[in-house]
């Protein structure tokens, strides 16, 4: 469990007990179908939407929707490191990276309008290929002699996904 996020948690607790404990319940137990529990309560718990929930349809949009914003993060760290970046190798993934993260970030509306629209497998397909054209972009870092300089941000990303896709196959 990453210190941090525990922390952070912990201090959410202490400021707001009451407003987090008694509203929190869908919540927590959303978050307890994912692998990244922590991360789904830092995303979850702070949202608006999220406590006036009343299912786990709106905690699944909710998450598909700050999904789609952690890919527009993605996506416009990328563009920055781009542009700041000379002729080589990094610039070229940067560069394969931006034409996949168009794809990835159009693959996440697309899951959210489906999921919208009460289709579940259409939701899951677009999904999936968001993680395809996502791995895609690892993949040209991967067997170089640079670390990726997008690998954390793509890692949150990823497990963002996971959470909203773990909510999801519990509805």
């Amino acid at each position: 469990m990453n210190p941090i996020s525990s922390l952070v948690f912990v201090l959410l607790l202490t400021v707001f007990p009451t407003q987090i404990l008694c509203q929190t319940a869908l919540i927590e137990e959303a978050c307890g179908y994912t692998i990244y529990k922590v991360l789904c309560l830092e995303t979850l718990v702070p949202d608006s939407e999220a406590h006036s929930a009343k299912d786990l349809k709106t905690l699944a949009k909710v998450s598909l929707k700050h999904t789609e914003y952690e890919a527009n993060f993605v996506d416009s760290n990328i563009e920055g490191l781009e542009e700041s970046s000379g002729p080589g190798p990094v610039r070229h993934a940067l560069v394969f990276c931006t034409k996949k993260y168009v794809t990835v970030i159009a693959k996440i509306q697309a899951a959210e309008t489906s999921f919208a629209q009460g289709n579940i497998t259409a939701t899951k397909a677009q999904l999936t290929d968001a993680t395809i054209n996502r791995q895609l972009c690892d993949k040209g870092f991967e067997g170089k002699r640079y670390k990726s300089p997008i690998s954390d941000w793509t890692t949150k990303l990823s497990q963002m996904q996971n959470n909203a896709e773990s909510i999801i196959a519990h509805i």
